[in-house]
């Protein structure tokens, strides 16, 4: 399974965020953004508790993340 998260930083921490994030199990991309969210993390796991796992469990934990979005990717096909 495929997840889309966007990130919302405290100014000033982005670049701590961003290496703290790219370190994490299932990471496999983070970019810089602009508008109202700071980053975009690609996630790839076998299933969405996997994801949900890495999201609530370890980046909340993150100092200076302000919040997440998470977007699953569905196959519909």
């Amino acid at each position: 399974m495929k997840a889309f998260v966007l990130v919302k930083v405290e100014p000033g921490r982005i670049r701590e965020v961003y290496e703290a994030i790219g370190q994490m199990r299932h990471v496999r991309e983070v970019n810089c953004l602009t508008g109202p969210d700071d980053l975009i993390v690609i996630m790839e796991a076998e299933d969405a508790r996997h994801i949900s796992e890495v999201v609530l469990g370890e980046m909340h934990g993150v100092e200076g993340i302000k919040g997440t979005d998470t977007r699953l990717v569905i196959d519909i096909v």
